[in-house]
């Protein structure tokens, strides 16, 4: 077991290390993703209140990213036991739906005046 996760280059990590690690890497994509459509033309702001939530939003993706960066990094020097990752981790899960659900109301806001 230890030279299939060794082969993957993940020396060092146990199996429910590095799930938790692949979830988080899983969720960097997805904020890079989300961040990539808040830039696109069709989420530009009209107004200073679409311009203020979508800096709101911005800023929250990034900071979601650097945190979770940090937890990434410290799992894998396993700075602490595991069990206050699962906890830290789930509540990255719940931060990045609430991030999510923001971002997709705002897009569906922004694309409602493309369609009108």
């Amino acid at each position: 077991m230890r030279t299939l996760l060794n082969s993957r280059g993940s020396a060092g990590l146990e199996p429910k290390e590095n799930t938790l690690v692949h979830r988080l890497e899983r969720n960097l994509r997805d904020v890079n993703q989300l961040r990539k459509n808040l830039n696109s033309y069709n989420c530009e702001p009209q107004t200073y209140n679409e311009y203020t939530r979508i800096e709101a939003l911005k800023n929250g993706l990034d900071t979601f990213k650097e945190r979770n960066k940090q937890i990434i990094d410290s799992i894998k020097k396993q700075a602490e036991p595991l069990n206050g990752f699962i906890k830290k981790v789930k509540d990255q899960y719940s931060e990045f739906n609430a991030l999510k659900s923001g971002v997709e109301e705002y897009m569906g806001l922004a694309r409602s005046k493309y369609t009108q």
